[in-house]
């Protein structure tokens, strides 16, 4: 390489475990039955599936684990406990009992009269068959009974960073030029702060008893990175290659010229995902993330009423209707979506003064222009409910997504910024 260039690359590894992050201490049970086998997860997911497929209750066979766990008179503690007064008919088994716990179907489908809850929100039907096994005296099965769920932190983190890093530097007499370029995957299953409190934070892990599920792209995750900055002092004026003068007046116009830039490119950092908007298939205080049923790509539009999901040929009912609601025990896929990226330019005239007493004496005036093109991309979505959650059952009722799913609420960066300054050395 010539002279004054100077190439770097390096990889930069980083592995954490045992970091501080928030999980439920008091999550309900993943109980497993010691006759057939079969854990909660398991057979909570059967009645899942059928409840998305609108089978009818009294279509619904029995399964072992609910006969095993529970006792045969279920459906009578449940109809006589004066905290529930269900009204189920007194011939439903166990399993019927958890499945007709459920709504189900709608539009044009038959509906579940019998219902507590909507759809997939099964750690209710675990918490409400549960306080009818308290209030009769039998020992519940999947709550602690003082609590519904308990934010705590744990030293139960895990994390990994992997990047590769090059640079180029150039070194010439009037022009000093860098540029950097990182390709790097950062991994976790808990992105937040020491300082994150509660249940919605981004160092909060939805289900810590299976806490692998939850380790994707963190938060902050940017894969691809470019930067690059210059500073020119142009060569004008007393001393350079042109102009080259010793008349100070000549000199105090045209010499002590600088021209300085930075440039910043990456790629777009995770989207919140989508998530069941009011149903709790798996954490009783916080919901999970809906799965997508075939490759989800974002489509961001910039015109009328940006979204993430609303340019040319994105159709947004189809995406809503793409995902299907959490199964018992899931939580999702995390952080698999992408906002628009993003791209900045920042420069710098300034001119500099030799005080005409003392050469030893400057004054620089500076002009710097933050963000030169006004580029301002769109940043995060709306959370609310009806901004990026997923209703019940959307492609079994033919669900529209709400008009404002997936709105952008705010940009990158900061709009364009001018700035003057002056500083004198001595």
């Amino acid at each position: 390489m010539r002279a004054g260039t100077t190439l770097s690359v390096s990889y930069i590894g980083r592995l954490g475990r045992g970091l501080l992050a928030r999980r439920d201490a008091m999550a309900f049970n993943d109980v497993r039955d010691p006759k057939s086998g079969m854990d909660w997860y398991t057979a909570g997911t059967i009645l899942e599936k059928q409840r998305q497929l609108d089978v009818d209750t009294s279509q619904i066979a029995s399964i072992p684990f609910f006969d095993n766990l529970f006792p045969a008179n279920l459906v009578t503690l449940m109809n006589n406990d004066p905290n529930i007064q269900a009204g189920f008919p007194s011939n439903w088994t166990p399993t019927q009992v958890f499945y007709g716990l459920e709504s189900r179907g709608g539009g044009g489908h038959p509906t579940n009269p019998f219902a507590f809850f909507a759809g997939n929100d099964w750690t209710d039907a675990q918490a409400q068959v549960d306080i009818a096994l308290f209030d009769a005296g039998l020992p519940t099965r999947f709550m602690q009974t003082q609590y519904g769920a308990l934010s705590a932190w744990s030293t139960v983190g895990n994390s990994a960073y992997n990047a590769l890093a090059a640079s180029v530097r150039q070194r010439l007499r009037n022009l000093t030029l860098d540029l950097n370029y990182t390709y790097s995957h950062s991994l976790d299953d808990a992105s937040g702060l020491q300082s994150a409190g509660g249940y919605s934070s981004a160092a909060f892990i939805v289900n810590p008893i299976r806490q692998r599920s939850w380790y994707g792209n963190s938060n902050f995750d940017i894969r691809h990175l470019v930067n690059a900055s210059a500073v020119w002092q142009m060569p004008f004026g007393r001393g350079q290659a042109l102009m080259n003068t010793s008349n100070r007046a000549v000199d105090a116009i045209l010499g002590g010229w600088q021209l300085s830039g930075i440039y910043r490119w990456n790629t777009g950092l995770p989207a919140l995902s989508p998530y069941d908007d009011a149903r709790w298939a798996t954490n009783w205080n916080v919901q999970a993330n809906v799965t997508p049923l075939g490759p989800i790509n974002t489509c961001p539009d910039r015109t009328g009423t940006p979204k993430l999901f609303g340019g040319s040929g994105c159709n947004i009912k189809a995406i809503y209707q793409g995902f299907r609601n959490a199964y018992p025990g899931e939580t999702g896929p995390r952080n698999y979506l992408r906002l628009p990226g993003y791209m900045n330019v920042d420069l710098g005239l300034a001119k500099t003064l030799n005080m005409p007493w003392s050469e030893k004496q400057q004054l620089q005036l500076r002009w710097d222009v933050f963000n030169v093109a006004n580029a301002q991309p769109f940043g995060q979505i709306t959370t609310s409910r009806t901004g990026i959650g997923v209703a019940r059952d959307p492609a079994l009722r033919n669900l529209n997504a709400p008009t404002v799913w997936s709105n952008f609420t705010q940009i990158q960066g900061q709009p364009r910024v001018f700035q003057v300054g002056a500083r004198y050395s001595f």
